[in-house]
């Protein structure tokens, strides 16, 4: 008997749960850094 893999069960489940946030939370950091940049005078 083939012994049952988990991972890609649970993977798959909390993907769809956190997908917002894995993708959200770069794309956020990229943005308030550029802002940042701008507000010092950095290149916008």
């Amino acid at each position: 008997m083939r012994k049952f893999n988990a991972w890609p069960v649970f993977f798959k489940r909390e993907w769809n749960r956190n997908w917002p946030f894995l993708i959200g939370f770069p794309i956020t950091g990229i943005l308030i850094t550029k802002f940042s940049l701008c507000l010092t005078g950095g290149g916008c």
